[in-house]
């Protein structure tokens, strides 16, 4: 199978790059966020051999650096820039060995970046700022010897209006004269070193054997209860379905940006983010899910990211569930909406997602993976899929994993053999399109019988279709197996059918059919080839229209004077313009459910030719800035109405699932 080659490729890849293992990093760091100067020294141990590398960010100039006690020469210390990052070779001998590194080194981080909601889920530099700084992982700031895991302590030092943070254990923390000193230590297997420092207000309560805490900006400190408070619900949640949660802590950092990511022992999110009233019921709980998933068990990179599917079905899409069958139909329905708003070439096979990047990305990496898990739990049964997932984490707890470590947990869970599941959903793009090609009744003995044709693309995928029969009685589902391009069933029923429908509880991944597909903001989103029309031309109002076309698309823009019937459309204006704009061209008018709703309203519908129109309709200038934020997280709805920035009313157009319709007689 595809997936074996790909764990073997991995694993074979591992081996070849494994110079370097046991890495623990003890450093001191001093940050002065006023100037943006870090300097950092101490040790790092490790067992290697052969010719390893130490990687650091080009802003840094080492002033010390050591191999087991003898200074390096003037050119290793100067290094070579490769691939953006100063690199120096370290000669460690034939045979493994234990080593050790002394350094030295100090440099200026980059400016606070004023990142929008898309900038700030990439690879972002080191940055320094009074209102928080912020040093990732994924940036060579610490010295990185290009190993997957290492361990570390951190002595960390920043001035005493300031509070820093790092993942892990906090030993012990300081606040003496003008400075404020904390260290961590992470004795687990860590992806790398995150750092981050802001003027941060802490609260700290104890849940059970655990240090729960908070570090926010002050003007939030208000809300450190609510979150504290919620904590502890999440993590007895996943202790029981999972297993024991993996630290000894667990803290939420606010930060200036509109940042949300989740790291072992801590989630760093946006001071607007923190706000929002669903974060707490939500978000929370994703990110803290994240300390088993993502950050107790490494994603294999190489071979895709099954971490971010697996949260989101055991997280957003649990809380559903809970809530109501229907909101937990309901979000099945805006994923399948959302997979079939991605435009052409922007489809990928779930094995080859590693993070988000966009909201495509996002569709197939998170949604698309978390169907595939509901999927694999209706097909094992809910116990078998659950001792499926704590096997997984008994057996892979701070190791790396990829999706064919998930399959060699939940066979022997359930006793069934998953090789053509995995292999369909996780290499192919796209997704199947089952359709009902014919259905005929008969009756034999008093029963009435079905002749059911059903179809699908070549090639098959192979699954279980729910099939639901209306009947005068009542509703009565099947469940068929199809994995041939057109199979034929045979149902039976006490009651005279009235319809038959092909999975309308939207338990399988499949392409909707048009008739189930009302348009939503994300057809346009995600389209490379919208259009916009700006109807104003006032300066002021121009600025913030084009602010907003940034924002809200995920590609640049392209702005025209001249309307193209044949193009998705982006529409910005006044009131007053805009409808003045799509009475001249013909164009669905605004929803009689929004009018006078408001200071701005938002809706999508369906033009002549099939393409999807957006209108963005707003009061003035000030109207439309204030949806800079909050529009780009709605995608998946129809229609909205904004007092500000402040969602008054939303919803998705309604679009009944399709049915056959048997003859009355």
């Amino acid at each position: 199978m595809r997936l074996l080659y790909c764990l073997l490729g991995c694993l074979a890849f591992a081996s070849a790059q494994a110079q370097v293992s046991a890495v623990h990093h003890d450093l001191s760091v001093t940050l002065e966020p006023g100037s943006r100067e870090l300097s950092v020294s101490g040790k790092v141990r490790f067992t290697g051999s052969g010719m390893a590398e130490l990687r650091l960010a080009p802003e840094f100039t080492l002033q010390r650096l050591t191999l087991d006690g003898k200074p390096l020469s003037e050119t290793k210390m100067r290094g070579a820039l490769i691939g953006g990052l100063r690199v120096r070779t370290l000669a460690l001998g034939n045979k493994p060995a234990a080593h050790m590194l002394e350094l030295q080194y100090r440099g200026t981080l980059a400016p606070l970046a004023q990142a929008d909601r898309r900038e700030a889920l990439g690879n972002l530099p080191a940055m320094a700022d009074e209102r928080g700084s912020y040093l990732p992982a994924s940036y060579a700031w610490y010295p990185d010897l290009g190993t997957e895991t290492l361990t570390y302590t951190l002595a960390l030092d920043v001035p005493a209006t300031q509070r820093a943070i790092a993942p892990g254990r906090l030993v012990k923390e300081t606040t003496r004269g003008n400075r404020y000193r904390a260290r961590f230590e992470f004795s687990r297997p860590a992806e790398g070193v995150t750092l981050m420092a802001g003027p941060y207000r802490t609260k700290e309560i104890k849940y059970k054997n655990l240090r729960l805490r908070t570090y926010f900006h002050p003007e939030i400190a208000e809300l450190a209860d609510e979150y504290l408070n919620s904590i502890s619900g999440y993590i007895e949640l996943y202790n029981g379905w999972i297993g024991a949660y993996p630290y000894t802590a667990f803290s939420i950092v606010s930060s200036p940006l509109p940042t949300g990511y989740g790291m072992p022992t801590l989630t760093y999110l946006g001071i607007e983010v923190l706000r929002l009233p669903f974060i707490r019921h939500r978000s929370l709980g994703h990110e803290i899910l994240h300390n088993w998933w993502g950050n107790g068990v490494y994603a294999d990179w190489r071979c895709g990211n099954w971490s971010e599917g697996l949260t989101t079905f055991m997280a957003d899409y649990t809380y559903k569930e809970r809530q109501s069958a229907g909101a937990a139909r309901a979000q099945r329905l805006s994923w399948l909406r959302d997979f079939a708003a991605i435009p052409e070439g922007q489809d990928i096979p779930l094995r080859d997602f590693t993070s988000r990047h966009h909201s495509a990305s996002q569709t197939i990496g998170y949604h698309k993976a978390a169907f595939l898990f509901f999927m694999l739990r209706d097909q094992l049964g809910a116990d078998a899929f659950n001792r499926g997932l704590r096997r997984f984490w008994k057996e892979q707890q701070f190791r790396v994993a990829g999706w064919a470590d998930l399959q060699r947990a939940f066979e022997p869970a359930s006793g069934k053999k998953l090789d053509i599941f995995f292999a369909q959903w996780l290499t192919r793009r796209g997704a199947p399109q089952p359709v009902i090609h014919d259905a005929q009744i008969t009756q034999q003995n008093g029963r009435h019988r079905i002749a059911v044709t059903l179809a699908q693309p070549a090639p098959a995928y192979a699954l279980r279709v729910p099939l639901v029969v209306t009947t005068a009685g009542g509703k009565q589902e099947h469940i068929v197996e199809l994995n041939r391009e057109r199979q034929h069933y045979t149902l039976e029923s006490a009651s005279r059918p009235l319809s038959l429908a092909l999975d309308p509880d939207l338990r399988l991944f499949r392409r909707l059919d048009a008739a189930e597909l009302p348009p939503i903001l994300r057809q346009v989103i995600n389209d490379p080839a919208t259009l916009t029309v700006i109807t104003e031309q006032d300066s002021a109002f121009q600025e913030a229209a084009r602010r907003l076309a940034e924002r809200l698309l995920d590609h640049a823009p392209r702005y025209i004077v001249q309307y193209d019937r044949a193009q998705t459309l982006l529409l910005i204006g006044t009131h007053q313009a805009a409808q003045e704009f799509l009475l001249k061209h013909k164009l669905p008018a605004q929803p009689a459910t929004l009018r006078g709703k408001g200071s701005a309203q938002v809706w999508a519908a369906r033009q002549d030719g099939g393409k999807t129109l957006l209108v963005v309709s707003a009061d003035d200038s000030a109207a439309l800035e204030a949806l800079l934020r909050p529009l780009p997280h709605y995608g998946s709805e129809s229609y909205l109405a904004f007092d500000g920035g402040k969602v008054i009313e939303r919803g998705v157009w309604p679009a009944p699932s399709r049915e056959w319709l048997f003859p009355a007689h």
